[in-house]
């Protein structure tokens, strides 16, 4: 779960970037208390002592005399650390927010990421198989056979289908991230439409990839997850061609 950076972080980093700032100037209590105001904080100066007492024990900064405080290196690194962390929450924000879209474009661009990671998931999936996981992937293959004619149970298989490929990859960085594309395009609406004409051809789709993985040839693993995601890309397309001609007449 992305979690942002708290207000503690957020007051820690902006009184190092007012000490940062002065450029070598020793900064007394008062004046980073003033100066946080144009930072959005109202920090009193005792207050502001403490925090600086604190970064004196960390070592982020120097007390240079009765003068007030410069930043070290230590500092400077710590401004760093929580800027990267912030950036990496907004940007996980923006991710999360461009793979709730459903515009054509959008779930197009969604549909390309996924197809890279998928087909890497299925060539490593080949090469790491094992009994156990193979055993895995025929059930779920053998209940999608039973389950083509019910959208909605063959939608929750097809869900599974692709999280047993990844697991048997072993990978857990591309596991982790095709886990939040799919959490949400997996229930596009989109999607399940598209899933009630094609049904049948996703089934021998999953069979052409597990066939692939569990005699072990990962190339061929890899070529059948890209040319499955090429398929449901094209459905995607058509779809909407077929909406834009209804909605002219």
């Amino acid at each position: 779960m992305l979690t942002g950076i708290s207000a503690k972080d957020k007051i820690e980093r902006d009184m190092l970037t007012i000490i940062n700032n002065a450029d070598g100037q020793p900064l007394g209590c008062g004046a980073i208390s003033t100066l946080l105001g144009k930072y959005g904080h109202t920090i009193s100066e005792a207050t502001v002592g403490r925090y600086l007492r604190d970064f004196d024990n960390m070592q982020y900064t120097e007390k240079v005399s009765n003068q007030g405080r410069v930043l070290s290196e230590k500092g400077k690194e710590r401004i760093g650390i929580i800027s990267n962390q912030e950036a990496t929450f907004l940007g996980g924000i923006r991710f999360a927010e461009t793979i709730r879209s459903h515009t054509k474009e959008d779930l197009i661009e969604v549909l390309v990421a996924r197809r890279a990671i998928e087909s890497e998931l299925a060539y490593l999936a080949a090469l790491n198989n094992n009994k156990s996981c193979r055993d895995k992937l025929s059930e779920v293959i053998e209940e999608q056979k039973k389950q083509i004619a019910d959208v909605k149970s063959f939608s929750g298989q097809d869900v599974i289908f692709h999280k047993a490929v990844a697991k048997m990859a072993r990978n857990r960085v591309l596991e982790a991230a095709i886990a939040l594309i799919r959490q949400d395009t997996q229930l596009s609406p989109i999607l399940t439409h598209i899933r009630k004409e094609v049904n049948k051809r996703i089934y021998i789709d999953h069979m052409t990839i597990y066939e692939a993985i569990v005699s072990g040839k990962a190339e061929a693993a890899r070529e059948a997850m890209k040319a499955h995601m090429d398929g449901l890309i094209q459905d995607v397309t058509e779809y909407w061609e077929k909406k834009e001609k209804a909605a002219q007449n």
